[in-house]
């Protein structure tokens, strides 16, 4: 899935101008500020500004109980909202939801979150982002490992939440087609490998276009396959580690699943796919993205996972959440409201 972008976005057009010589091209501004300009350079001498841009650190520090965790941001891809992936949602319902989130109203956007769990002497990784899949703007988790001084093989257990190309593409090596986290234990539950590698798994339920649909079988069974020896499967209610349980959260995906992380009094629900959107799906939680192989089992899920997150309310991170992905959810009339929780402080 690839955005439809503009040759020269606003960004590169800024960056052009700070290339070209922003000041010549804007006179008056020059004018106006030359005058302190030099009375600055008179008291403290002629000093080069530092340049600003450039990419977002990408990693998130945050502790669950004695846990300590951190949000990985791995891309995202977005475009205009007349190519946004609800297609049973009318623009009206779509503009209304960014509207009331303050966000622009012709455009989409969905990031790519990875989770990581220090619990006690295990490394856990929850899905393994883009890899090669999704182009070059994305598959970033490996860099966002090394950012924070952690190498694949000291990653002790991989959980695949679910085979789409967003999470399953890190799991091999793009030139060796090798495991990357060559020591760690893989889970997945087994309905979900099932569906993908039997004889013919159906998407016709989805909103992915007919054309995509064997590509999307092709690529999943690629993945899954190459690491057929290593597979240990899981189901519902699962306790394989100290402080974390699987939950059941089909209809995305038929074994799609959710991972529950305690420790102490402290909890964390990653919803992964359950929610794609913070705005659109908490108020519309009956309206399907494109990808949910089992639409009308997504809608169900959705509010029970809700339901049961505002009840106790529950913290919770989101594959596809603004980013680091962290938040809560109320009850609001039909729907629901995510409020994102601030930039964590240790």
């Amino acid at each position: 899935m690839h955005p439809n972008t503009s040759s020269l976005s606003r960004r590169d057009a800024l960056r052009y101008l700070g290339l070209a010589g922003a000041a010549a091209l804007l006179p008056a501004f020059a004018t106006r500020t030359g005058a302190a300009e030099t009375a600055t350079a008179a008291v403290s001498g002629p000093t080069a500004l530092p340049d600003l841009a450039g990419e977002q650190p990408g990693y998130c520090r945050f502790k669950i109980g004695d846990f300590d965790a951190v949000a990985l941001d791995d891309g995202g891809f977005g475009g205009p909202l007349d190519q946004a992936p609800w297609p049973k949602a009318d623009r009206a319902q779509l503009t209304a939801a960014l509207a009331g989130a303050f966000l622009p109203t012709d455009r989409f956007s969905l990031p790519f979150n990875v989770l990581l769990v220090r619990m006690g002497t295990e490394l856990v990784l929850v899905d393994t982002g883009c890899g090669p899949l999704y182009g070059p703007t994305n598959g970033k988790l490996r860099q966002r490992l090394a950012a924070i001084g952690v190498q694949p093989e000291q990653i002790t257990a991989v959980f695949l939440t679910h085979a789409h190309g967003d999470h399953f593409g890190g799991l091999l090596d793009p030139d060796t087609k090798t495991p990357v986290f060559a020591r760690a234990q893989h889970f997945i539950h087994r309905r979900e490998f099932e569906f993908w590698t039997g004889s013919a798994p159906d998407l016709s339920t989805s909103g992915v276009p007919v054309e995509a649909r064997a590509a999307a079988i092709a690529r999943a069974q690629e993945y899954l396959n190459a690491l057929r020896s290593r597979w240990q499967f899981i189901g519902p209610g699962d306790r394989l580690l100290d402080g974390l349980e699987i939950l059941d959260a089909p209809g995305h995906t038929p074994g799609h699943i959710a991972l529950q992380f305690s420790s102490g009094n402290a909890q964390l629900l990653h919803f992964v796919d359950t929610l794609h959107h913070h705005a659109i799906s908490f108020a519309h939680p009956d309206i399907p993205i494109a990808f949910d192989v089992q639409p009308e089992l997504g809608s169900v899920t959705r509010r029970r996972l809700l339901d049961r997150a505002a009840a106790d309310r529950t913290r919770l991170f989101g594959a596809h959440m603004p980013f680091p992905a962290l938040g809560h959810v109320r009850k609001v009339g039909k729907g629901y409201e995510h409020v994102i929780e601030p930039w964590p402080a240790l």
